[in-house]
């Protein structure tokens, strides 16, 4: 990335907005904003280098606006910032991360660091932090119990578990990884996973 990273937010009240753009007025980034999933469409281009998207958006909602930006090149981290609870239908989703609606300003702006600093990692790593992110969300949206009678989930756990044993030689220095739990939920302090999940 040259000059300062582009972080595109999207959210359709007006008020998030605001509070997002002055969680990140700290940051050495440029922040563009879009009202709408339509919005968000017209203004991620090349220069889009993270985009944090509400699910719920009116005409054009967060999954569509994915859906069609993975379709071109290149194409930017995506993270949901939603209130929509995940279920495990997102392990499929091609983002970066997912948080759940109330996030707090640390969470917010530690999530939009992660994301920048992704870029200098390898293809394999930046996969091993995505589902990471995933596993986190599910983790909190979900007790242990029912998503491990999910088939996708375990498939999906035991893909995360083939993607950690290849990056454990790697330092994750990163708040945002830091602050999940061993188990994976937030809150915790080591991105790491453990064998009792």
């Amino acid at each position: 990335m040259t000059d300062s990273p582009r972080v595109l937010i999207a959210d359709d009240e007006p008020a998030l907005l605001d509070l997002y753009e002055t969680w990140l007025a700290d940051l050495d980034v440029t922040v563009v904003r879009a009202g709408c999933g339509a919005e968000a469409l017209d203004r991620c281009d090349e220069r889009i280098d993270v985009l944090i998207l509400d699910r719920h958006m009116p005409r054009v909602s967060g999954d569509e606006v994915l859906d069609t930006l993975r379709d071109r090149a290149p194409d930017p981290r995506v993270a949901f910032v939603s209130a929509a609870t995940p279920d495990v239908r997102i392990v499929d989703l091609d983002i970066d991360a997912y948080l759940t609606k109330p996030v707090t300003r640390e969470e917010y702006v530690d999530l939009v660091q992660s994301l920048i600093r992704r870029e200098t990692v390898s293809e394999t790593v930046g996969r091993y932090l995505s589902d990471l992110s995933k596993r986190a969300a599910l983790l909190d949206a979900e007790s242990r119990s029912v998503l491990r009678a999910d088939p996708a989930y375990v498939a999906f756990e035991a893909k995360l578990w083939r993607l950690a044993g290849r990056v454990d030689a790697h330092r994750f220095d990163d708040p945002y990884l830091q602050r999940l739990s061993p188990y994976g939920g937030r809150g915790g302090t080591s991105g790491g996973l453990d064998r009792t999940t």
